[in-house]
């Protein structure tokens, strides 16, 4: 039996190739696809040279396939087969730490050895942290905690320290001033009392003493009477005076905490990563949805000219359908009203939408609909009579159109949304049986026709837009199982079910729809918290603090779909 390495040396994973790559290319000991090809002399089998040598070191010196006679010497290098495999397009080994160029199998080990997002360590003693490669000036200089500090680099932080130190030492002569007053006033108030006190003594024995003698008794009380709330009149005013002087105090001290915590603040916010963004030339297609105007209306966003710009309508209306590019052709699949399919020929101009020649058996909105190895996959949904499907299908676009059912899942569910990771379908959230809102998450197998569980999202979430980006399900918008719209962004580990919060967008929105070009994520359109549709289209760069609005479509929409269209091709505006 051969041995199955697992070690990196060997063949490369399927899933860091931008396209599939033939089943014929893979090493039929680990399963990869070929790194180093060699084959045996005869009968032309072809394995990885890390495989086949730990094959023959530690199983017998035969073929794993054909069992002929073979040794490491005897091994032969497949001219054609090494030809094919160097042009193909592999992503970097770097990938899982940010770098997203895709390079030539033949000019990978050249890319790595000087790839920007290799891991080094910081040299700042004490530290030792891995960073990567392009962060490590900027993390070295500017955010490790044991970084040797130069003067000039915190010029901002000494004039905010020097204007704070002058705002404590009025503070201090103020404090000074008002336990002076204090002092004064405790002593004064002291000697008030002390001649109250004698007063009342006084008048007491006076008015005993008048009492007695019965001699203008009246007039005098009067007279001692004036005068004790005349003394009690003075104590209040230097009472309310140094009520006014502690109010001054802590307003003083108010307005420094305050200044103390943006000051903290500012020195926390770290800088956005170097190299994160890329340079965004995808065009973006936006079609139907409901609106005024907008249900059979298309729109071409131009990056170029910073615009968007009508295209010729579609033959339809289509609000709540779903899309996909296939075979360089766009399609929108069903809708409300409508259980028609329409495309449009990228490589044709000017752009022309097409009615497909077969119709599905009913209509249905808020399904969802992605491709998988050259297979369009159709999930759940709900038709005009509110009947929610559970049914995963395959969408067969041969004559005639019909949808072949592959699974069912656990209940129904429409208004979800749904990602392609590493061959299988994530499906997210959703409505299902008797309008209950959900929170779960599951995994579809295209290969077994199977559903399982992974971890559920935060809270149910439904009518909300999402975009893969790397191994993350970005989860934009909607609206949570009360009712309320949400500007929430946050990211879902296709792999482990982690959240990751992002930032929020700029406007709370639910049935919008969004696209990610590069690393740049762009929201289209949807309804606000009135039920109103959208115009209005933000984006947001990974790596970033804030998102930006982007220009307006012409019409407001929502419930469309949108599409990146590929950037080799050339638009034509009406």
């Amino acid at each position: 039996m051969a041995c199955c390495p697992t070690e990196e040396k060997y063949g490369y994973e399927d899933s860091r190739f931008e396209k599939d790559v033939d089943e014929n290319f893979h090493c039929s000991i680990c399963y990869n696809v070929l790194k180093e090809p060699r084959m045996c002399r005869n009968n032309e089998h072809v394995f990885c040279l890390g495989c086949i040598s730990e094959h023959l070191k530690v199983n017998s010196q035969t073929c794993p396939e054909c069992n002929e006679h073979l040794s490491v010497d005897t091994l032969r290098r497949p001219r054609l087969v090494n030809n094919y495999l160097s042009k193909l397009k592999i992503n970097c080994d770097y990938a899982s730490r940010g770098c997203p160029e895709f390079t030539c199998v033949e000019g990978l080990e050249t890319h790595v050895a000087s790839c920007e997002f290799s891991p080094v360590f910081c040299s700042n003693e004490n530290c030792g942290m891995e960073i990567n490669k392009q962060d490590k000036v900027h993390h070295e200089t500017e955010i490790c905690g044991y970084r040797k500090v130069k003067y000039h680099d915190f010029g901002q932080i000494q004039e905010d320290i020097g204007t704070l130190t002058g705002s404590l030492i009025a503070l201090n002569g103020k404090v000074g001033e008002v336990e002076k007053n204090m002092e004064t006033n405790h002593a004064e108030m002291k000697r008030i009392l002390g001649k109250l006190e004698g007063s009342l003594v006084g008048m007491n024995k006076r008015i005993h003493e008048k009492v007695e003698a019965s001699k203008n008794s009246h007039d005098e009380m009067k007279h001692d009477q004036h005068e004790v709330k005349k003394e009690m009149g003075a104590m209040k005013e230097n009472l309310s005076k140094m009520n006014k002087d502690v109010d001054e105090v802590k307003v003083m001290m108010s307005q420094m905490l305050e200044e103390l915590n943006v000051l903290e603040l500012r020195n926390k916010l770290p800088s956005p990563t170097a190299g994160m963004f890329n340079t965004l030339n995808e065009d973006i297609l936006i079609a139907g949805g409901s609106g005024r105007d907008s249900g059979c209306s298309a729109e071409i966003f131009s990056w170029e000219k910073n615009g968007w710009y009508e295209i010729l309508q579609m033959n339809e209306r289509h609000a709540g359908a779903s899309s996909f590019i296939y075979n360089d052709q766009l399609f929108v699949v069903r809708g409300q009203g409508t259980n028609t399919i329409e495309t449009l020929d990228l490589n044709e101009l000017p752009l022309k939408w097409m009615t497909f020649s077969d119709e599905l058996r009913y209509e249905s909105i808020g399904h969802q609909s992605v491709v998988h190895q050259q297979h369009v996959i159709h999930i759940g949904g709900c038709n005009y009579y509110e009947e929610e499907s559970n049914v995963i299908s395959e969408l067969q676009l041969t004559s005639p159109c019909t949808l072949k059912e592959l699974c069912q899942m656990p209940q129904p569910r429409y208004c979800h949304g749904a990602e392609t990771f590493e061959g299988k379908v994530l499906i997210l959230g959703g409505v299902g049986d008797d309008n209950v809102v959900l929170d779960s998450v599951l995994e579809f197998d295209p290969e077994k026709n199977e559903c399982k569980e992974l971890p559920s999202l935060p809270h149910p979430l439904k009518e909300m837009a999402t975009v893969r980006w790397r191994d993350q399900v970005v989860v934009l918008g909607g609206r949570e199982k009360d009712g309320q719209v949400l500007n929430d962004v946050f990211m879902y580990d296709c792999k482990t079910g982690k959240i990751t919060v992002l930032p929020s967008m700029l406007q709370i929105r639910y049935y919008c729809c969004a696209v990610i070009t590069g690393n740049t994520i762009v929201v289209v359109g949807g309804r606000n918290e009135d039920y109103d549709p959208l115009s209005s289209v933000e984006c947001f760069t990974m790596g970033g603090f804030t998102w930006k609005y982007l220009p307006s479509m012409n019409n407001e929409r929502s419930e469309a779909v949108a599409e990146v269209l590929p950037s080799t091709g050339k638009h034509v505006y009406v």
